[in-house]
Formats: structure tokens, sequence, C-alpha cells
């Protein structure tokens, strides 16, 4: 989802777990919780600093309306999403994940550079050296996370900040793109096209490389 505000633009990613209808009804639930407590605590003329706090409160929100829908004990439902969520202001991004879903810089020259960090134990066991970078993409674990909206009571977002050019582009995605559309060839579609025609292009390139997972694409820009 993306919505404007006066000074700024927000835009949020979640990629349900737990089954078709579980993982459906948890994205939608983050979206729109992490969406409404943004919202509330947002004011004309907010501090980028503040910004990031606000961004890690809704992270908060989300895990909250989740987890409470997931119910407790025996009977817990089995319900999660991960989440990004950007917040464009005055040439400052504003960023926050939770799971695997992520952000990425586009600049007019250059290729994707990834922004986010993956909360899973891929992630985990290549900071630690044990696997390398070349092995990261086909690892038997790569798709289990350490970090989910919804999984625990409470949950830890990390939020990051970074200065834009006006020829910087940011890409918000789930996994179901950057597992099968590279680094390289995202750049290529984001520079060859115009702007409206980018999340759909995308999309097609996945499909067409096999997709079979949800694949979830938002672009924002300084213009």
């Amino acid at each position: 989802m993306t919505e404007t505000f006066e000074d700024g633009t927000l835009a949020i990613v979640c990629d349900g777990m737990g089954g078709m209808q579980n993982g459906a009804d948890a994205s939608r639930l983050a979206i729109h919780a992490a969406a409404d407590a943004f919202r509330d605590g947002y004011r004309t003329g907010i501090t980028s600093d503040a910004v990031c706090e606000l961004l890690r409160d809704a992270a908060a929100a989300a895990n909250r309306a989740v987890f409470d829908a997931a119910g407790h004990g025996p009977s817990r439902i089995r319900m999660g999403s991960t989440l990004a969520g950007a917040f464009f202001q005055n040439h400052i991004a504003s960023l926050v994940n939770v799971g695997d879903s992520r952000a990425y810089l586009i600049g007019a020259e250059g290729d994707a550079m990834q922004l986010t960090l993956d909360h899973t134990v891929v992630q985990l066991l290549y900071e630690r050296g044990d696997i390398g970078a070349d092995e990261r993409a086909n690892h038997p674990r790569r798709n289990e996370l350490t970090r989910a909206i919804g999984v625990s009571y409470r949950i830890l977002a990390d939020s990051y900040q970074l200065q834009l050019r006006d020829d910087d582009k940011l890409l918000l995605c789930s996994d179901g793109l950057y597992n099968l559309v590279s680094q390289k060839r995202m750049a290529e579609i984001v520079r060859s096209l115009p702007n409206p025609e980018i999340p759909a292009a995308l999309v097609s390139e996945a499909n067409a490389c096999g997709g079979k997972d949800n694949i979830s694409v938002i672009l924002l820009t300084q213009n």
C-alpha cells in the first residue's frame, strides 16, 4: 500500500505466512495496523528521526494485530507476516523491516543495492562465516525467518535512514520478486521503463522466471 501525506509518502509491503488464507489475513492485518499507527502519529513537519521511531511503532502495532488475531494457547492459529516500510520526505528515505521483505536503492547509473537486512537463518549463517555469499540464494534454509510479524508478543524492527538524490528510486518487494529476478535485472527494468510501468513489469519478469509465490512490488521516486 501507499499513502501520500502533506510532506511525504508512506509505502508498506507485507508478505503473509501460515497457508494461503492465514497468510492473506496476516498481511492484510499487518498493513492496516501499521498504516493506522503511522497515520495516528504523523504530524506535518515531523523530523526524519521521529519518522524512524514512528515506523518502528507502526511495525509494533502490526505485530500486535497479527499476534492477537492468531489467538493464544494450543488453539493458536499459525499466521505471521514480513514487513518492509518506507517514508519519503525531503530527499530522505526512512525505512523499517521485519523478516525478509526488502528495500532496494536503484540509482540512474548503478545496479540495485539492497538496503535492508534479512532476518533469516541463512543471513545469520552468512554473518558467522559458515556459508559464502554465493550459497545464500539456494541454501535449504533460505526461507526460515528469525523474526516475523505476529509470531511473538514483542518484535524488534530494524530501521534505517538514507539521503537520496533526485534520480534515485526506492523499490520495496517481497521475496517472490528477488528470489527469481537478479538485482542486475531489476535495475535494468527500472532504468528502461517509465515509472508507472515498472511494478507490473517486475512482476511479469518474476512470473516469466517461474514465479509461484506472492509477488509484491512498490516503486517510490522523488518526483
